[in-house]
């Protein structure tokens, strides 16, 4: 039997058979025979056959060997038809493994790019709201710095006029002092003698030597002018003090209403930084989120259609291994049968093939 196996699997010679058509009955079963050379199989079982035959072998054995080959076939499919339902399941497993990494994959790309644009929006936002917060800040010193250069010129001009009017108020004091002691019927010369002293650009020797030509009720309408001038020069100056006084509250009052706003604007302004760091690194893991989902989307799609590919060629080898083993099995059943009703009528074809 060995022997068979060995010689029906090792022989590899193939040729070119001519049969020589006989005009007896047996013509079908030469036509069946012939059809078997066109198939490696029934070429090579036809070989074996002879070969068998020529040695005197019994015709039980050569059944055998048909019979054990058929069954071989028919175990290999039978394997081959498990192997490929576990394939379809596994298929199907890893595809639907993938429809789900995709389908997930998917959703994910969809949720992070919604979330970009919300996010997007909000850094924006919150960008603009800082520079504007900013922008407010910068109006808040430029305002206290320049009320304040304002103060320090206005309390500058104050001290001026202060200094300004007492030194005429001490002035027209002095004026007054001195008129004071001009007697229109007395001798001024004492008095404008020691005016003298004082230089020759005195204002005030001036007015004496004006006033000493004054009558009693001149003179003392001049006093009463300079006295009005005297008391109008203190009230103005007592106003600018109470006006200094006020303008130096309100400037405290102002420098404290602009620390206030400045205050809740840079508290604001931190808040509003510390939600656009929030958002923004939000806005990042979304990106990161689409980008790694991005990612899993094109290896699971490529998976897929990589698995579907093999899968496919799975199913073509499967296909064409079973009609191909479906061939063999149907070539050894008609060798068999042959055999078993037409042994004389192979014989005749097998010599007539071997002479041919």
């Amino acid at each position: 039997m060995k022997l068979i196996l060995i010689a029906l699997l090792g022989l590899t010679l193939t040729q070119a058979v001519f049969v020589k058509r006989s005009n007896d009955p047996s013509k079908a079963v030469f036509t069946q025979l012939e059809a078997m050379e066109e198939h490696e199989l029934g070429r090579k079982l036809l070989d074996t056959i002879a070969l068998q035959l020529n040695n005197k072998a019994p015709l039980g054995d050569i059944a055998k060997m048909l019979q054990q080959l058929r069954e071989n076939l028919i175990l290999n499919q039978q394997e081959a038809d498990q192997k490929h339902a576990q394939d379809e399941v596994d298929c199907e497993t890893e595809i639907y493994q993938y429809n789900r990494r995709i389908d997930f994959a998917s959703n994910e790309i969809t949720e992070s790019t919604q979330e970009i644009q919300t996010l997007s929006a909000k850094v924006e936002q919150l960008t603009q709201d800082v520079e504007n917060k900013q922008v407010q800040l910068d109006i808040l010193n430029e305002q206290e710095t320049q009320i304040r250069e304002q103060r320090a010129e206005d309390a500058e001009s104050f001290r001026t006029f202060e200094n300004e009017t007492e030194n005429v108020i001490e002035a027209v004091e002095v004026i007054i002092q001195k008129l004071s002691s001009i007697q229109p019927d007395q001798e001024v010369l004492a008095a404008l003698t020691q005016l003298n002293k004082i230089g020759a650009s005195n204002p005030i020797l001036a007015l004496m030597q004006v006033a000493s030509t004054f009558s009693a009720e001149q003179l003392n309408n001049v006093l009463g002018k300079l006295g009005e001038v005297s008391t109008q020069l203190a009230e103005a100056l007592d106003d600018a003090r109470t006006a200094e006084i006020q303008a130096q509250l309100d400037f405290e009052a102002l420098v404290v209403e602009i620390a206030s706003q400045r205050e809740s604007l840079s508290a604001a302004r931190e808040d509003s930084e510390r939600q656009l760091q929030d958002n923004q690194q939000a806005l990042d893991l979304q990106k990161k989120r689409k980008e790694d989902a991005t990612d899993e989307l094109n290896a699971a799609s490529s998976g897929k259609e990589q698995k579907e590919a093999e899968c496919d060629s799975w199913r073509t080898q499967y296909a064409e291994d079973s009609e191909h083993r479906q061939q063999e099995i149907s070539i050894i059943r008609q060798v068999e049968e042959i055999l078993a009703t037409k042994l004389s009528n192979v014989k005749v074809y097998l010599q007539e093939r071997s002479s041919a």
